[in-house]
C-alpha cells in the first residue's frame, strides 16, 4: 500500500464541477500514470442510478472535457474503480449506508482506511455534511488519513466565513482541511517564485526602487452561466478578488522564504496579506470601481434592480518596506473582451538618454519606452518582456521589443491541468497550493473593509457594454495615475 492510496468520496459527484473538472482530471491522471493504484472513487448523489449508468455519464464528460484525448482501452481501467451512492446528505441516517460502502471500496482496493472528501456543492451543505461524517466516525484520523477538499466560494464575508471554519474544524483537523483556490494550481502561478527567486536579474529589482505599479487582471469572455444566484449574492469581489488575485498579489509579493516547506511560504503569504490595504489616499473613485455588464439583470435568478458587480477594480497598497508607494491594481470582470488571467510589472521609466546625432545636434529620447515584465497565467502560460533597442538603420530611434517565452511552444508537453495537480497534492498530503485559514480569514477581513468604503462612498455601479474592457471608469482611475491598464 503506498501513501497517497486513498478512496475519494465525491459529494455533489453529479454536478458540473464532477463532470466538467474532477473525473476528467482523474483520467488524465489515469491516462499519465499518476493515479494511485489503490484508488477508488464513489460519487454521491440524490436520484437513484447504477454504478453502470454513472459510468456511462461520465463518460461523456470526459470525452467532452478532457484535455487528454479518449481512451478506449484504458477507460474500462479506471471506469471499473468509480462508484455511485445515493444519499441526501442532510440525513444522518443516509451515513451508515455510505459508511459500508466507503469501507467496502477501501478494502477492495486496498487504501487502508484513507479518505479522501470533496464538497462539490454548495457551502451551505459544508457544515451538515462534516458533522455527520464526524458523528459517524468517518472524519478522525484513524487506521488512515481522512481528508477534506473544500471548494471556494468559503464564505459570503468574514463573519460566515468563520462559521464554516468553526464548523468545519470541529470534525477535521486543520492540516487536513484543503481549502481550494484552484489558481494556486495552474502552472504559471508556481513558477513565479522560481521567475523570482532563481533568476538574480529580477529579485534585486523587486521592490520600491524600481517598480513602478503591478496589475493583476483576470478576465473572463463569458458571462455568470446558470450561476444567478450564487452570483447575485456573491459578484466580482467576493467571487474572484477575495480568492483568485489576492492570491496571486501574495505570490508576487510576498518575501522570500527562509525554506521551500509549504508553512514557510504560507506564513510568508500571509505576512503580505496582511500588510494590504486601500490605497489610503486620493478620492475613493480613483481606487474603487464597480460596474455591471448590459443585460446582467436580465439573467435567470437575476433581481430586476440589481446592484450586484460584475466588474471590479481596485488600488491597493502593501504597507513595508519593500513595497510602500507601489500601487497594485486588480481588475476582473464577466462577460469582458478576452479570457485571460496574467500579471504585469511596469518597472519604473529610464532617465533621459542622450544621443548625439552625425552633426553633434542633441536629441532627447524618453516617452513611453518601458520595461515590463508580463507573467501570462492563462490562456497561453509564459513570460514576455518589453526592453527597448535602437531601431535597425536609425541613428537615434530607440523602439520597444519583446522577448517572448511560450511554455507550451518550449517543452511541447500539455500543462496540467489545475485540478490534476490539486488531486494530487491532496492525496500526497502536500497543502502548499491550498490556502490556510488563516489566509482566508485576512482575505475577507480586507473585502470587508472594501465594500465598507464603498457603501459609504456611495459611488454607482457603472454600465459597461459585453465584449468591452470594462467601463470607462476604469480606465480614468488609472488615467487619473499615469497609468494605463495594459490590455
Amino acid at each position: 500500500m503506498s501513501q497517497n492510496d486513498c478512496t475519494m468520496v465525491v459529494f455533489g459527484g453529479t454536478g458540473n464541477l464532477s463532470h466538467s473538472k474532477l473525473v476528467p482530471a482523474l483520467y488524465n491522471m489515469h491516462i499519465g500514470g499518476q493515479l494511485p493504484s489503490g484508488f477508488s472513487m464513489i460519487g454521491i448523489g440524490r436520484k437513484e442510478k447504477s454504478n453502470q449508468d454513472y459510468r456511462d455519464e461520465l463518460a461523456e464528460s470526459v470525452k467532452k472535457y478532457s484535455s487528454s484525448s479518449w481512451d478506449e482501452a484504458k477507460w474500462p481501467e479506471l471506469a471499473a474503480k468509480l462508484y455511485y451512492h445515493a444519499c441526501d446528505v442532510r440525513n444522518e441516517e443516509s451515513y451508515p449506508g455510505l459508511k459500508e460502502t466507503l469501507e467496502s471500496c477501501s478494502r477492495e482496493y486496498g487504501a487502508d482506511g484513507n479518505y479522501l472528501y470533496f464538497m462539490a456543492l454548495a457551502p451551505q451543505f459544508f457544515p451538515v455534511i462534516a458533522e455527520n461524517l464526524h458523528r459517524h466516525g468517518l472524519a478522525a484520523d484513524g487506521s488512515g488519513w481522512r481528508r477534506i477538499m473544500v471548494e471556494k466560494p468559503f464564505g459570503y464575508d468574514l463573519g460566515s466565513a468563520r462559521e464554516l471554519n468553526s464548523a468545519l474544524s470541529k470534525a477535521f483537523k486543520e492540516k487536513n482541511i484543503y481549502r481550494i483556490d484552484h489558481y494556486l494550481g495552474k502552472e504559471m502561478l508556481q513558477n513565479i517564485l522560481v521567475i523570482r527567486f532563481a533568476n538574480a536579474v529580477f529579485e534585486p529589482l523587486w521592490n520600491n526602487r524600481f517598480i513602478d505599479h503591478v496589475q493583476i487582471s483576470v478576465a473572463e469572455s463569458d458571462g455568470i452561466g446558470g450561476r444567478g444566484t450564487y452570483y447575485e449574492r456573491a459578484g466580482a469581489m467576493r467571487d474572484m478578488v477575495q480568492s483568485h488575485l489576492l492570491q496571486m498579489l501574495t505570490i508576487t509579493a510576498m518575501e522570500p522564504p527562509e525554506e521551500t516547506d509549504p508553512e514557510t511560504v504560507r506564513k510568508e503569504k500571509l505576512k503580505l496579506l496582511n500588510k494590504v490595504q486601500i490605497w489610503p489616499e486620493e478620492d475613493f473613485s480613483t481606487k474603487i470601481v464597480f460596474g455591471q455588464y448590459s443585460g446582467f439583470r436580465q439573467e435567470k435568478d437575476i433581481a430586476p434592480h440589481s446592484q450586484t458587480e460584475t466588474f471590479a477594480a481596485v488600488k491597493l497598497a502593501v504597507d513595508n518596506n519593500r513595497w510602500r508607494g507601489v500601487p497594485f491594481y486588480l481588475r476582473t470582470g464577466k462577460k469582458m473582451q478576452d479570457k485571460l488571467a496574467k500579471i504585469v510589472i511596469q518597472f519604473k521609466k529610464p532617465p533621459e538618454l542622450y544621443f548625439r546625432a552625425p552633426l553633434g545636434s542633441l536629441h532627447i529620447t524618453n516617452g513611453d519606452l518601458l520595461n515590463i515584465l508580463t507573467l501570462k497565467v492563462q490562456p497561453r502560460e509564459g513570460v514576455v518582456f518589453q526592453f527597448n533597442m535602437k531601431k535597425p538603420a536609425t541613428i537615434d530611434e530607440i523602439v520597444p521589443v519583446e522577448m517572448d517565452f511560450c511554455q507550451p511552444c518550449a517543452f511541447l508537453i500539455n500543462t496540467p491541468e489545475a485540478y490534476e495537480r490539486l488531486l494530487a497534492d491532496a492525496m500526497n498530503g502536500d497543502p502548499a497550493r491550498f490556502t490556510s485559514w488563516s489566509e482566508v480569514e485576512s482575505s475577507w477581513a480586507l473585502i470587508d473593509k472594501i465594500y465598507d468604503q464603498y457603501k459609504q462612498s456611495r459611488q454607482p455601479v457603472y454600465k459597461y457594454e459585453p465584449g468591452s474592457p470594462g467601463p470607462g471608469e476604469a480606465v480614468e482611475m488609472l488615467g487619473r495615475n499615469g497609468h494605463r491598464w495594459w490590455e
